[in-house]
């Protein structure tokens, strides 16, 4: 899009949990507002970060600790305007990131309901936060979906007070009780239920991920929803021949949280038995989160490695030198459906890379179900299934080629960012001036 038709967008006010930051991991609402004009793009967030992106203009912060305190100080101020900084030194910034850590990997849902409580009395709704929504003036409120009902009220206050059009983005399960794990689980999903089916059915445009959730968000809330993924620019993108190793080497890139480490630690064992006297594969796992000692002790043995936190620009050269990269999520105990209608913005990254992919994870969760559909990953939904289908790949390593070209294959039908950016466009115009 050009620089005349780009300052015809509307003006879009996003209302999301993280500052965007391009040294961030999470770049997933950067990469879709990347075609908007800057100018006409604010975001108001709720971390201590600051933010670091050309993507927007504006932002507001709602600093959470300062909510807390406003409970007991209710003249505190809770919310300021803030402007991009390139680098962050700040002590409140770096305890939120261990206190988030800490959190996710507890993952207290009594705690959740903790901080649900510290919203619902904090005293949030400033006069900073009406004057910086009045003075930017939005034409549409863009909504991403949170598993957090604080975000929800945010959100609707905001609808309140601008009387303008939301759009949502619901990007995992953040509706269904499928997920939930005693009664604490299911006491925050009753919260936060509230909040998504009053956005869900009061939005004028509904973005999902994936077709799954499409399925299922159309059946539960009447909506005809449009699927908005991360997007690839393949200008510059062409397929290229891998080179197969001796030994094969499987790689890992991401969290080891519900249950994906255990399914690691699973793959780690059986390369070690079929290795046996001769080292046929190895298994390199890089991740900042560390697990319970007898994983860890499964992840680092023979030939498997935990090599611990890499920085954002060394993941795509470690992925591009690994022979099969991995996407893992539980396939046993509790944690099997936390992700059931999520999809992770690696996958596309895996895709795009023409990487063999081996994915792991129960056959009704939407990445298994993304990848059946496009046939671009060599699949397996149990322990037995795991271990045939590596013995597989190691047995007959031409398949690591065949489903590097399918899966690159699937990334342009389905993620080529210029269609990406076309979708989003068309949908956001259809709100301000009733047409294509």
């Amino acid at each position: 899009m050009d620089n005349l038709s780009k300052n015809k967008l509307p003006k879009v006010l996003a209302i999301g949990i993280n500052a965007w930051r391009e040294d961030a991991t999470s770049h997933t609402l950067m990469n879709i507002f990347s075609c908007w004009d800057p100018s006409r793009l604010a975001l108001l967030y709720t971390r201590a970060d600051l933010p670091n992106t050309k993507v927007c203009s504006r932002f507001f912060q709602i600093s959470e600790n300062d909510v807390l305190k406003s409970i007991f100080k209710p003249w505190k101020q809770t919310g300021r305007e803030v402007f991009n900084t390139p680098t962050v030194n700040d002590k409140s910034v770096e305890e939120e990131h261990k206190r988030y850590a800490k959190a996710r990997k507890k993952h207290s849902y009594f705690m959740s309901i903790c901080r649900e409580m510290v919203w619902s009395l904090g005293h949030w709704k400033s006069k900073e936060l009406k004057r910086f929504i009045k003075e930017f003036d939005p034409d549409i409120i863009f909504v991403p979906i949170y598993p957090t009902a604080y975000m929800g009220k945010i959100q609707r206050y905001v609808k309140k007070i601008t009387g303008k059009p939301i759009v949502c983005y619901l990007a995992d399960d953040n509706y269904s009780y499928d997920a939930c794990k005693g009664f604490w689980s299911r006491a925050h999903r009753f919260m936060l239920r509230k909040q998504v089916k009053y956005l869900a059915t009061h939005c004028k445009e509904m973005f999902v991920i994936v077709d799954k959730e499409k399925e299922e968000t159309d059946r539960i809330f009447g909506t005809d929803s449009v699927i908005l993924t991360k997007g690839i620019d393949f200008t510059n993108i062409t397929y290229k021949k891998h080179m197969i190793g001796n030994p094969l080497k499987f790689v890992y890139t991401g969290s080891l949280v519900i249950g994906r480490d255990k399914t690691l630690a699973s793959i780690a064992d059986i390369l070690n038995n079929l290795n046996g006297n001769e080292e046929k594969a190895i298994l390199e796992i890089y991740s900042p989160d560390t697990v319970d000692e007898d994983t860890m002790l499964r992840l680092n043995n023979g030939c498997s490695k935990h090599c611990g936190f890499i920085p954002r620009e060394k993941v795509l050269e470690v992925q591009q030198n690994a022979d099969v990269v991995i996407f893992a999520e539980a396939i046993e105990g509790k944690d099997c459906k936390a992700a059931r209608l999520s999809f992770s913005t690696k996958i596309t990254d895996y895709l795009a890379n023409g990487k063999c992919v081996l994915a792991v994870g129960k056959e009704d969760i939407a990445p298994i179900d993304y990848f059946r559909r496009n046939d671009c990953a060599i699949v397996a939904t149990d322990e037995k299934q795991l271990e045939e289908q590596i013995k597989y790949i190691i047995g007959n390593t031409h398949v690591i080629e065949e489903y590097g070209r399918k899966a690159f294959d699937s990334a342009k039908r389905n993620h080529d960012k210029t269609i990406v950016d076309q979708r989003f466009i068309k949908t956001m115009m259809r709100l301000t001036n009733g047409s294509d």
